[in-house]
This record gives structure tokens, C-alpha cells and sequence, in this order.
């Protein structure tokens, strides 16, 4: 333990304790846990990279003959989950990881927000390693972040297949995610041959240039390039070149069709040769 205040004997039994009771055996020799308080354990590995600017509020190592084979990581901030994703992604990708993808996806788009299951999946081939990310929105503003780092379970997905190259246009669209506190019906995403839409819808009060202004900064973040666009407490619109071949341009068009609703659409279209692959229509309905 370190910090600023020793730990008293009654914080070391608790310790103890909850270490303990962690610990389960396992088909090839117990597994051990131990509990850390405001830091890391002094053997994290070295690709199990923190996020930066977040308070962190403790850890859990486990080990089976002494060497790590997972650690789980609690962290607090005030960042929107959307601006956390951003950084944090790139921060990985810089360190050697990638987006684990299962070898059939759905496209990307409005994400629904239902904090339900993990956020993101990470891989990292070299040192044959899985990241699980869960980033919430909490209480007061602020935002919860749980890592999951494992070793034990990360061969089988480092040798899974990536998504296969017959569809070149899958990822012309970024992932948006909501202003914290509000959650998006997913109306569903489609797409295919040069054309890429999804759409959603949330019950907010949210101004039109703010929503429309929040999701612009996820885009732009995400490699397009502003063209044009407006916004008034009605229609919020906004053109894009989108950075990727074969002269791809977008639209993001926030409305507000009635009172305390907020209508969402993001779609990507090339002007160039169009693409003749398969196309992938996803329309369940997603209260987030």
C-alpha cells in the first residue's frame, strides 16, 4: 500500500479478508487476489496502459504461481465516456493494441448507451493479452471506468479471425455515442455499395445546436472534415468529407420533429466509383 496516510492495522485485515475471499481454486493450482487501494500492483504488466486524468480508486491483481494472469481496475473522471473513448483509444493503438472485432459485425453508428456488457475489447498480439473496458455515466456528473485486463483467455481471441475483407466499407462510419444523461432509441443501421445510414432517437429537452454540436466533435474526431452546415432550435445539419477512398462525403442531421424529442441521422455516401459489395440492414430498436 502507498499513500499519503499509512495503512492501520484494521485496514490491513480488511484487506486481507477481501483477498481472501477473492480467491478460488482453479483446475491447474489455486489462484490468489489481492486488493490495492489508489494504485496499481507493483508487477502490472507493462502493456496494461491507465487512462490518463482519472482518479484512481483501486485495483485487484490475480495471480496462479505468482505471476499475474488478470487484473481489474476502477477509475473515476469527469470527462463525457464519449471524449474518455477517444483518448483512451488512441492511447491504446499508440501502445500496440487494436480493436478486437468478431469475425461478423453489425456496423457502427449511434450507439445506444446501455451501459450493458463492455464498452470496448481490446487485443494486444504481442503480448497476447485482452482489454475489457466498461465506461458509465454516474452520479454527480461523473464517470465510472472499469478495466479488465486478462492473459489467461486472450489466445483464442488473438487468433480469431478479423472481420474478412468483403466489406471494405465497414467502418466508414464512427461510432457516436450520447451527451451524458441521455439515452438513444437506436432506429437501426444499413447500408452497403457506397452507402452507409444510421439512425436514432432520443427523448431530451436538449437544444438542437448543442446535440448536433456534440456529435460533430465525435465525427471530427474520428478523421472527417467539416464542409458546411447550420443549426437553429428546429434543424441542426452539418456536410463532411470523409476520410477515406474513394471521395466519400457525410451528413449529420439532428431534428426536432416534436416537443422533448430529438431525431438522429448519420449517413456516409461515395461520389466516386461505387462499391458493388454486399450490403447489412440492422433495425432492432434498442432502449438504451
Amino acid at each position: 500500500m502507498s499513500g499519503t496516510a499509512p495503512e492501520t492495522e484494521r485496514e490491513r485485515r480488511l484487506r486481507e479478508l477481501a483477498g481472501r475471499l477473492l480467491a478460488h481454486p482453479g483446475p491447474d493450482g489455486k489462484r490468489t487476489a489481492e486488493l490495492f487501494l489508489a494504485e496499481l500492483p507493483p508487477d502490472t504488466p507493462a502493456d496494461l496502459i491507465a487512462p490518463k486524468e482519472m482518479d484512481l480508486v483501486g485495483s485487484l491483481a490475480r495471480r496462479r504461481d505468482r505471476q499475474i494472469t488478470s487484473v481489474e481496475v476502477i477509475l473515476d473522471g469527469t470527462s463525457a465516456v464519449s471524449e474518455f473513448l477517444i483518448g483512451y483509444d488512441r492511447d491504446l493503438v499508440s501502445h500496440g493494441w487494436r480493436r478486437w472485432e468478431r469475425p461478423f459485425r453489425e456496423p457502427s453508428g449511434f450507439h445506444a448507451g446501455s451501459g450493458m456488457g463492455p464498452t470496448a475489447i481490446f487485443v494486444n498480439d504481442a503480448a497476447v493479452s485482452a482489454l475489457w473496458i466498461d465506461a458509465r455515466e454516474a452520479d454527480g456528473g461523473r464517470t465510472e471506468v472499469g478495466l479488465r485486463y486478462d492473459r489467461e483467455n486472450a489466445a483464442d481471441m488473438v487468433n480469431m479471425p478479423r472481420p474478412g475483407p468483403e466489406s471494405p466499407e465497414w467502418d466508414v462510419l464512427p461510432e457516436l455515442r450520447p451527451p451524458p444523461g441521455i439515452k438513444l432509441q437506436s432506429q437501426g443501421s444499413h447500408g452497403g455499395g457506397g452507402s452507409w445510414t444510421s439512425e436514432a432517437r432520443a427523448q431530451t429537452e436538449m437544444p438542437v445546436p448543442d446535440m448536433e454540436a456534440h456529435f460533430a466533435k465525435q465525427l471530427t474526431a474520428a478523421g472527417w472534415r467539416r464542409i458546411g452546415g447550420a443549426a437553429d432550435e428546429a434543424t441542426g445539419w452539418s456536410s463532411w468529407e470523409v476520410p477515406k477512398p474513394g471521395n466519400w462525403h457525410g451528413l449529420l442531421l439532428v431534428l426536432s420533429p416534436f416537443p422533448g424529442w430529438r431525431a438522429l441521422l448519420v449517413r456516409a455516401e461515395t461520389f466516386g466509383s461505387r462499391a458493388t459489395g454486399g450490403g447489412w440492414a440492422s433495425s432492432v430498436s434498442t432502449l438504451g
